[in-house]
């Protein structure tokens, strides 16, 4: 129909006519596969192994902009609605995507293992293993899915290896290994038969690798990228004569693709990329306790390695930093299509790497109280913390300045900076699941054992230590245009900021306290209170400005992760009455209460330190909207 070749018209206020600019996109998949596994015991050994052969052949189209995209902006006094209506654009720019966003990334797919599962005695068992993947590189179906690296463009006809068809090197080396032990000894008296008892205790540890395998978004996001295709972009630009913007603006959308060049812009993949792989081991303990109670708490870990992450290959960089080859005809730096970039004659390259890690350690302990006169209890608090350079494959941080990236660019050495607390760490996990069955009536004979009988309730309630999060400093320090952090002074008073003021050669001149305001000028705006920086806990730093002649390029010295939201309570209770009509026909009714008790669960922190605003900094985002609240869903059900 008509809205398959219709552009998405957006203009501000009102919701965009057309489907979505991301759309089509789609996947359809014909897998084959073959598995097969076979046991064999031999004594006290019981070997397993087995094989599992996937060949996927699919056809994939990537979120890209065919159809294009026209929006308006306001502009010669009229909004971007109106502009609309006349059709003149006003700030706003047409674009579409030019190529071919439908790939095949058809792979092959092998996983194969054996185990052995060891009765070394009957009270100790040991199961020993080893597993092999190879997950396909669906990718190299693209013309040039790889990243190809920079300072290697020819600085006079600006050709390299940027649009040249490449490919992924293949991982073929993930071998996993695993090794696990039970041991359940049995003392009938003395401090062991107290301790440990007659089969109720049992030790437990192991040990494994597990990969990760490769993800659509990987292959989608560049084959939607240059040089596999290209973004043409029409921009309407307000002037005297036209004031409104450029006139007949639907008429400017793009019909014919922008040559690639070394400038374009490309999100691609590390020609090394591998599979990402994580280790866990464990161990503990678990013992049968009187009253039917069963008490087990042990030790968890585990370490990724090479997970996914975003780095900005060709980051912007203050003009010390830039590298500007040199045009072998004069012996000089060239002057024209520069990117301002680490290499000034590339643009912007979003490289897909592995160069995430993270590290967790944990204490769990449960106690559960199987089901008995009428009630049923578990209990369980974990001790944790895990560590972590990025969270998100797509963004390292969330709440009012998420960043893509590093604060300061992998290629510059900044991957180890962000190295902290992760934003999925939560110190302290306590939760409680439980049911009570009402001892009354459970015969439920006559009219009033059907009213008062039947009666349950359950419930789960956690309790849990709040989201971690970075304050950004808000202006770009460094120059890097990346979310940076301000300065962070241990003996300052807690969440008191300080903003600095500049003159026109952006020489810090003093600094003020957002949250005090002492005055007002003749127009009205607010006169903020001066303080001293070596008071306040946070010190912003003022923005990079290129030539001006007191501009210098800093780097705050606050952590990720350092601030966390309050903690979660949470109750979600279960109500239920049964009917007995007959032996086997009865009715439930049901009321579900997620949040039961409507406490408020906050998701992020106000985290800009350079607003200007009062009484928000550090506070939950939108705290009266935000954070849930009480859901509850009814059900009533005949069984017969």
């Amino acid at each position: 129909g008509p809205a398959g070749t219709l552009p998405t018209l957006s203009f501000t206020g009102f919701t965009a006519l057309g489907a979505a600019g991301n759309l089509p996109q789609g996947r359809t998949a014909n897998n084959y596969q073959i598995q097969d596994t076979v046991t064999k015991i031999f004594g006290n050994h019981t070997v397993r192994g087995g094989i599992d052969y996937l060949r996927q052949i699919s056809t994939q189209i990537a979120p890209a902009n065919i159809r294009g995209s026209i929006t308006f902006g306001a502009g010669g006094g009229f909004t971007s609605l109106g502009n609309f209506v006349d059709n003149f654009g006003g700030s706003g720019n047409a674009q579409r995507f030019f190529g071919n966003a439908t790939y095949n990334p058809s792979l092959h797919r092998i996983a194969t293992f054996v185990q052995d599962r060891w009765k070394a005695t009957s009270d100790l068992t040991i199961t020993a293993g080893v597993r092999y993947e190879y997950f396909g590189t669906p990718f190299n179906t693209l013309r040039t899915p790889a990243f190809t690296g920079l300072f290697n463009v020819d600085p006079v006809t600006r050709t390299g290896p940027f649009d040249k068809p490449n490919q992924v090197q293949r991982d073929t080396n993930n071998f996993a290994p695993s090794v696990g032990i039970a041991y359940s000894p049995s003392f009938t008296d003395g401090i062991g038969g107290f301790l440990i008892g007659e089969r109720k205790t049992v030790f437990r540890a192991g040990y494994n690798i597990g990969y990760d395998s490769f993800f659509n978004n990987i292959a989608s996001n560049a084959a939607a990228s240059s040089p596999n295709g290209n973004i043409s972009q029409f921009t309407s630009t307000i002037t005297t004569t036209n004031p409104r913007g450029q006139p007949m603006f639907s008429d400017q959308l793009p019909t014919t693709a922008t040559p690639v060049t070394a400038l374009s812009g490309q999100t691609l993949i590390a020609q090394n990329l591998v599979n990402p792989y994580y280790q866990r081991w464990s161990a503990g303990f678990q013992r049968e306790l009187p009253f039917n109670i069963v008490l087990d708490a042990s030790y968890v870990g585990s370490k990724g390695t090479k997970l996914y992450i975003n780095e900005d290959g060709n980051p912007s960089v203050t003009p010390q930093l830039r590298i500007t080859p040199i045009n072998p005809a004069t012996g000089l730096p060239v002057t024209t299509g520069l990117s301002n970039r680490l290499d000034n004659i590339q643009g912007p390259r979003t490289v897909r790497t592995n160069g995430g890690s993270s590290t967790y350690h944990g204490g769990q302990v449960e106690a559960r109280r199987r089901f008995g006169n009428n009630f049923q209890v578990t209990g369980a608090y974990t001790f944790s913390k895990l560590i972590s350079n990025a969270d998100e494959v797509f963004i390292t941080g969330f709440g009012n300045a998420g960043t893509s990236f590093f604060s300061t660019p992998a290629i510059l050495g900044g991957g180890p900076n962000d190295r902290a607390l992760s934003e999925f760490d939560r110190t302290h996990r306590a939760s409680f699941t439980y049911i009570v069955q009402s001892p009354f009536m459970k015969d439920q004979k006559g009219v009033l054992g059907k009213v008062l009988g039947g009666f349950q309730i359950g419930g789960i309630t956690t309790f849990e230590s709040g989201v971690p999060f970075t304050v950004f400093n808000g202006f770009d320090s460094d120059g890097i245009a990346g979310a940076g952090r301000p300065d962070f002074n241990p003996s300052g008073q807690r969440g008191v900021r300080a903003i600095p003021v500049v003159n026109a050669s952006n020489v810090v001149t003093g600094y003020v306290n957002p949250e005090v305001i002492i005055g007002t000028t003749p127009a009205g705006a607010p006169i903020f209170a001066p303080i001293d920086p070596n008071t306040a806990q946070f010190i912003v730093l003022p923005a990079f400005v290129i030539g001006a002649p007191g501009s210098v390029a800093r780097q705050g010295s606050l952590g990720r992760n350092t601030e966390r939201t309050k903690g979660i309570k949470n109750t979600n209770l279960t109500l239920l009455k049964r009917t007995r009509i007959s032996e086997s026909k009865y009715i439930d009714a049901r009321a579900e209460l997620f949040n039961a008790f409507n406490t408020p669960q906050f998701g992020g922190g106000n985290n800009l330190a350079n607003e200007f605003s009062q009484g928000l900094f550090l506070q939950p985002i939108n705290p009266t909207t935000s954070g849930g609240g009480r859901t509850i869903r009814y059900q009533v059900k005949f069984v017969f």
